[in-house]
């Protein structure tokens, strides 16, 4: 049987787990009742689930240079960890949270200039139930200024967050999604004269329904001159030859409602 592959979580990322494990609410006595009463209804089928990238307003990217510098100090002075949708609805303060690259002794993004962007990568997630029907879809972005200047010198990240759209949930279904930026992912991929800031921006995912469970974690590596790429996937590059298509178990409904 093809199995799903869900990718780890590192270590790095435990608070981002700790906190994305917030966002699924316990299931009511009326969602427990129906998905006994329909468990393919009300199961995920974690085989269903996609994300595509659906639109890019954002410079061609470009090769590195230089070596990694380590002469100029780049700190996040904004947050590393915030909630992007919790209980299947956006954060409230969501567009108030992002991250930023800049050089340590810079109190402000504000003190930096030449700011260029915002450049925007949206993506739309989808999911469906044991019957094939669509049962989560949400469109969201990855959002990011760039280029900014300090000293008339370096290329540095400020706005670096993940914003929702359109999100779409079925009954008896929870999504929760939670952003982190780990302080050990900020890194000058430029010179030590003309730093390039970069840094790893972490989306956990959650879908779960009272039989079934999906977690996921994508990262998105952001630089300063304005490229992005997708550096971790929760899904498999490819299927491994041999594997069957089969979709994935349903739970033991009998041992998940005697619990």
């Amino acid at each position: 049987m093809k199995k799903l592959v869900i990718l780890a979580v590192l270590a790095s990322m435990l608070p981002l787990s700790a906190h994305c494990q917030e966002t699924a609410s316990a299931f009511s006595k009326a969602e427990i009742d129906a998905a006994q009463a329909d468990p393919l209804r009300y199961t995920l089928d974690p085989e269903s689930v996609t994300v595509e990238l659906i639109s890019v307003s954002a410079p061609a990217a470009r090769e590195e240079r230089g070596v990694i510098g380590g002469i100029i100090t780049i700190i996040n002075i904004a947050n590393k960890i915030w909630g992007v949708i919790k209980d299947n609805v956006p954060v409230v303060e969501v567009e108030t949270k992002y991250a930023a690259a800049v050089p340590e002794g810079a109190a402000s993004p504000n003190q930096l200039y030449e700011w260029k962007g915002p450049s925007t990568y949206e993506y739309k997630l989808r999911a469906k139930n044991l019957y094939g029907a669509e049962t989560v879809s949400v469109v969201y972005k990855v959002v990011f200024s760039y280029g900014g200047k300090f000293d008339g010198k370096g290329r540095y990240l400020t706005g670096v967050t993940i914003v929702p759209g359109a999100v779409n949930v079925s009954w008896g279904y929870k999504l929760g999604m939670a952003a982190f930026v780990p302080d050990t992912t900020i890194t000058n991929l430029g010179t030590y004269e003309d730093p390039l800031a970069a840094m790893q921006l972490k989306l956990s995912t959650k879908i779960a329904s009272v039989l079934k469970e999906w977690n996921g974690n994508s990262v998105y590596l952001i630089r300063g001159d304005g490229a992005m790429k997708e550096i971790v996937s929760p899904f498999p590059a490819a299927a491994k030859a041999g594997d069957t298509a089969v979709s994935a178990q349903l739970l033991d409904p009998a041992a998940v409602f005697a619990r």
